[in-house]
């Protein structure tokens, strides 16, 4: 993969991790942060979101298990506020 598909990538799950955060933030606004496991997942996508373009995240496996931590914050988040 190249540099530019990979800093592609990066600007992807860039905008997905936002994304994720407001939901979050808009979950502890309405109901407080009262759940450890949901303030850690929340820690784990506001880390992806700041660390995406430094050199850990400089393949195309890094930024796969990076999306799979991003769908699973994102499918928890969804479920808890239907």
């Amino acid at each position: 993969m190249s540099l530019y598909e990979i800093n592609l990538q990066r600007e992807i799950l860039r905008e997905k991790s936002a994304e994720i955060l407001a939901d979050y933030r808009r979950h502890f606004k309405k109901y407080g942060k009262n759940n450890k496991i949901l303030e850690n997942l929340y820690n784990s996508v506001e880390y992806i979101h700041t660390n995406i373009f430094d050199s850990e995240y400089n393949s195309i496996e890094k930024l796969s298990t990076a999306n799979g931590k991003l769908d699973l914050a994102w499918d928890i988040i969804k479920n808890l506020d239907n």
